[in-house]
């Protein structure tokens, strides 16, 4: 039983081990497609650097139509700090991801760290002896809740990093079209003079390129989103069947806690009950040897009693034939011979039936033993008593 749990938790641990470096995988190519973000950003202030120059060389342009006044050419300065403000706000958005990104790498470290610690554990726990297990369970219960914190953290982090991709992805588009509305008004601005319409023919080919090279970034980045969606999805799966495992592991911990607990007290039990059986085996075995002892002391009694008559007949003999002139006293040693010896012949017979009125048996096993072999009966006894 413990070898098919900790072959159990074994399989347990190299499954987590292998959700573990997928979502290690799926970081690391995160931080590859965050990084190529940066980099698209990074373009994207060049080209709003690049605008805003442009922009500053046509602040100053003053154009005369007609008989009216001159008329100046240029983007307000509202529109300009909004824009600077959005950019701030992206790169701290930008900036934030950084750093949650940092923060889960070390999650990451921290967690295979902690797989290391608890494969040493599992290693330990195969050569620990069975009275160390209950320790070894709560704590294994304590690690799993730790587990389980971590891991809700981690889906977290997950959730708010695809919110934070998604909503820099909608600022980013909001940008571009800011940035198609400026151009717009800049070629509206510039067809009032000839000079003007070639340089605005010319900025509008490269605008239109670049539109469409950032409209194809943009797509590359709903592609992406989608992505970065469904790896969310099957993480979010996989900790799911984390967490499964992780309650059956509990269970099967909480019923070897029942089995091993039932165990203990039937066999303190058992104990307390052989215990109560020996004390008992040695009560009867103290009074069969007080038994024993009265038996012996009769015995000794009943053996005397013969012996005297037997003496008492001899003397009556030995009188009736020194004294022949005595009828009487020959009739009376006549009369006390008959009843000496029916009374030997009786008490032999008496004596040997006693050791069938008189046989041993063990209270344990029922076994029967001889009066005369008491050594071999007491041994016995003891015997029964140990088992």
């Amino acid at each position: 039983m413990d070898n098919v749990s900790l072959n159990t938790d074994n399989d347990a641990l190299k499954d987590k081990i292998r959700s573990y470096s997928t979502l290690n995988s799926m970081y690391h190519e995160t931080r590859q497609e965050i990084d190529l973000l940066n980099k698209q950003i990074y373009v994207k202030d060049n080209i709003i650097a690049d605008l805003k120059a442009r922009l500053g060389r046509y602040e100053r342009i003053y154009m005369t139509v007609g008989d009216n006044e001159s008329v100046v050419i240029g983007p307000s300065k509202s529109l300009l700090e909004s824009l600077c403000k959005e950019i701030c706000k992206l790169k701290q958005k930008r900036n934030d991801m950084e750093f949650n990104a940092s923060r889960q790498t070390e999650e990451i470290q921290r967690l295979n760290v902690q797989l290391r610690e608890k494969e040493l554990e599992l290693e330990n726990v195969r050569c620990q002896p069975d009275h160390e297990k209950d320790q070894e369970i709560q704590r294994l219960r304590s690690a799993l809740e730790e587990r389980e914190r971590s891991e809700a953290t981690r889906a977290v982090l997950c959730t708010s990093l695809a919110e934070e991709a998604d909503q820099l992805r909608s600022q980013l588009g909001a940008t571009v079209k800011v940035c198609q509305e400026l151009l717009a008004r800049m070629e509206k601005e510039k067809k009032g003079g000839e000079e003007v319409e070639v340089a605005a023919q010319l900025q509008n080919s490269k605008e239109i390129s670049e539109s469409s090279d950032m409209n194809t970034q943009i797509r590359q980045l709903q592609e992406e989103n989608q992505q970065l969606k469904q790896r969310v999805d099957i993480c979010t799966r996989e900790v799911d069947k984390v967490r499964r495992r992780d309650q059956e592991r509990i269970q099967t911990l909480e019923q070897q806690v029942l089995i091993y607990t039932e165990d203990f007290k039937s066999e303190r039990a058992d104990r307390e009950r052989a215990q109560g059986q020996i004390e008992d085996l040695k009560e009867q075995v103290y009074q069969l040897k007080r038994q024993l002892h009265k038996q012996g002391a009769s015995r000794e009694s009943r053996e005397v009693v013969p012996m005297c008559r037997v003496h008492i007949g001899h003397r009556i003999s030995s009188r009736r034939h020194k004294d022949s002139s005595e009828p009487l006293l020959r009739n009376n040693a006549e009369m006390q011979q008959q009843p000496a010896a029916a009374a030997a012949t009786t008490s032999a017979p008496a004596w040997n039936d006693r050791p069938g009125m008189s046989e041993l048996q063990c209270p344990r096993c029922l076994a029967t033993f001889n009066d005369v072999d008491i050594a071999e009966y007491l041994n016995h006894c003891e015997e029964c008593a140990k088992l």
